[in-house]
């Protein structure tokens, strides 16, 4: 009886409906390999290696490779069939010509029918276009005597006067709040509004509101490397949707989208003070 308890325990483990039967599939990770998702210009060739093995429980043979990539609804798919405990390739292909997100997906099935898949997001942009750069800008807060607009089409720093005249122009302006802290706002934000909101030259005075949209960047980036358009591009697709960036801090980039629609990254470089110390900020935005 001990022995059929033994017999009938060992069964039950080795067809465990939770042990993982599928074989196993990683992309390359090298300088030289695509193997997370990314942002590249149109039609730039690139490498993705892809590495397979059969499970390591049942052993059983890779005798598929899928490699599907689908942009706007349109499929276009590679079919490799063979016979190995193994498989390994490297594809040596090029961003699609059209601009947008392009779905990469790489399956591998056994001989049991057993699949497993790894996906990579291939952003394409269009050709990348001449940056502007203004580097070390300082801006002043509401109490300091600096002033406090900036104009990305030409690096302009205004005083709220110079500014009140130039209002199309201006992107935003930086303010030290009780809450927010160091700010950087559009000028049709509500908050500025209530920081500035001088009777002669104050916001509610201005003929135009530039409506300037921002969101914190997230994702590592080098700044100092950015030599063209595609970075700005590429963190302006989704997410700027703010109307100002509070509790700002030395280190910081901004994404934005002026109101006339140019893309554009600010990095903070410093703060001093409160409502009467300043701002330092660099920019790189679209020509």
């Amino acid at each position: 009886m001990v022995s059929m308890v033994m017999a009938t325990s060992c069964t039950k483990d080795s067809e465990d409906p939770m042990l993982d039967e599928t074989p196993t599939i990683t992309l390359q990770v090298g300088a030289d390999y695509v193997y997370k998702n990314d942002t590249f210009m149109v039609n730039t060739p690139i490498k993705i290696g892809i590495r397979a093995m059969a499970n390591s429980s049942t052993g059983a043979k890779l005798v598929d490779f899928t490699f599907t990539r689908t942009l706007s609804g349109n499929t276009h798919t590679l079919d490799s069939v063979f016979s190995s405990a193994t498989f390994s390739v490297d594809l040596l292909t090029s961003t699609n010509a059209q601009a947008g997100v392009e779905t990469y997906i790489f399956t591998v099935k056994d001989k049991n029918g057993k699949m497993k898949a790894v996906t990579l997001l291939i952003t394409t942009m269009p050709g990348s276009g001449a940056i502007n750069t203004f580097s070390m800008k300082l801006l002043g807060a509401q109490a300091n005597a600096n002033g406090s607009s900036f104009a990305s089409v030409d690096g302009t720093v205004y005083k709220l006067a110079d500014a009140k005249a130039n209002a199309n122009k201006v992107d935003w302006l930086y303010y030290y709040g009780a809450s927010d802290f160091a700010t950087i706002a559009a000028p049709n934000d509500a908050h500025a509004a209530e920081v500035y909101n001088n009777a002669t030259n104050g916001l509610q005075t201005w003929a135009k509101l530039n409506a300037t949209k921002f969101k914190l960047i997230t994702d590592a980036i080098d700044f100092n490397a950015i030599t063209n358009d595609l970075t700005l591009l590429a963190q302006t697709l989704t997410g700027v949707d703010q109307t100002r960036i509070p509790n700002l801090k030395a280190g910081d980039l901004l994404a934005f989208i002026t109101d006339s629609g140019k893309s554009g990254i600010l990095k903070v470089e410093s703060i001093t003070g409160t409502s009467d110390g300043t701002l330092t900020i660099s920019v790189k935005v679209q020509k």
